[in-house]
């Protein structure tokens, strides 16, 4: 696993440099799927070139970036995949956090191993209901046979994330407990509309999120999360997209994150400057709750309001790492 001294050490460093730290790629734009939510997704698009890819990583490197997340699309639609985590957890001697967000469709014994031969560190597994829904068919009923394949087989941390919403809200105690067999994490994504701004409002909500939390990144800004569920907007906050967070598109143009489009500054071309000229408030942060973009945005600009969170995380992502090096998960091997 990617969480360790060094890893630490070079968090540290992010909070006062003027280098990102988390970047987004996406590595094709093409699903499987078309779920009425999403925006981030152009049925038959080609993947980016395994080259191309590589080029992308190695300037992400040098500019700093330590955390990475591959996605599309639906990022196990493309052939290299492997390929690219490869090249990821081959900078900095693998100390470095590697995570792949998928709906799960594609996984099988083999791409499981492909991933575990590579590094993978996370694997995101976006389930959004028990049966399909007319807004999403990315199911438990259609996954669950992948799951269990996934629980015997993977060598990385797996994390089931749903999308919190008016569909979802009413099933989501029979959604955990269908899921309890699973040594897997849970967590929420918050329904946003176009343009990240949270769509969902109300005391049930808040319910859901207080009985059974937060995933571990939500702690960074969990209160001003329960505000905007009670439609509380007032809170101030400046987003470091741009700057510590980096969402690289499949043309490889770098934006605030994957929902605001007005900035598009190619990776080839980006620079500490540059960098620099975007660690400003954004017109969109009003009622943000895009939670990677803020999980940044707190832990690297709030470091001693989310010291707790931080140190939480890093001690999760070392005991998950020493725990994975014993074999798959929800196994041990002999020594």
């Amino acid at each position: 696993m990617g969480v360790d001294r060094r890893f630490i050490m070079t968090g540290a460093k992010r909070v006062i440099d003027s280098r990102p730290m988390y970047a987004q790629v996406v590595i094709t734009d093409d699903c499987n799927l078309s779920c009425a939510y999403c925006n981030e997704y152009t049925p038959g698009a080609p993947g980016v070139q395994l080259d191309e890819l590589k080029a992308r990583i190695d300037k992400l490197d040098e500019l700093g970036v330590i955390v990475y997340d591959f996605l599309g699309g639906e990022p196990l639609m493309h052939p290299d995949l492997h390929r690219v985590l490869a090249h990821a957890k081959s900078k900095r001697g693998g100390s470095n956090v590697i995570t792949v967000i998928t709906n799960g469709f594609f996984l099988t014994k083999p791409v499981i191993e492909r991933l575990n031969e590579a590094g993978l560190d996370y694997l995101q597994v976006s389930v959004d209901s028990i049966e399909p829904t007319p807004r999403s068919n990315k199911s438990l009923k259609s996954v669950l046979p992948k799951l269990r394949v996934l629980a015997k087989e993977a060598r990385f941390r797996v994390e089931i994330q749903t999308v919190l919403s008016e569909e979802t809200l009413g099933e989501y105690d029979r959604f955990r407990e269908l899921l309890k067999e699973f040594p897997f994490q849970f967590g929420f994504s918050i329904m946003h509309s176009e343009g990240g701004r949270i769509a969902i409002q109300g005391e049930k909500f808040l319910e859901l999120v207080s009985r059974y939390g937060v995933f571990e990144g939500m702690n960074f800004y969990g209160k001003h999360l329960r505000e905007m569920l009670l439609g509380d907007f007032s809170r101030t906050w400046k987003c470091l997209g741009g700057f510590k967070f980096l969402y690289v598109n499949a043309r490889g143009g770098v934006q605030w994150c994957s929902q605001q489009r007005d900035y598009i500054f190619s990776l080839d071309a980006l620079s500490v400057d540059e960098l620099r000229r975007n660690n400003r408030h954004k017109p969109c942060e009003q009622g943000c709750c895009l939670g990677c973009v803020r999980l940044v945005s707190h832990s690297l600009g709030e470091p001693m309001k989310s010291l707790r969170a931080s140190v939480g995380l890093a001690v999760a992502g070392i005991v998950s790492g020493a725990r994975l090096e014993r074999g798959p998960i929800g196994t041990t091997t002999s020594s």
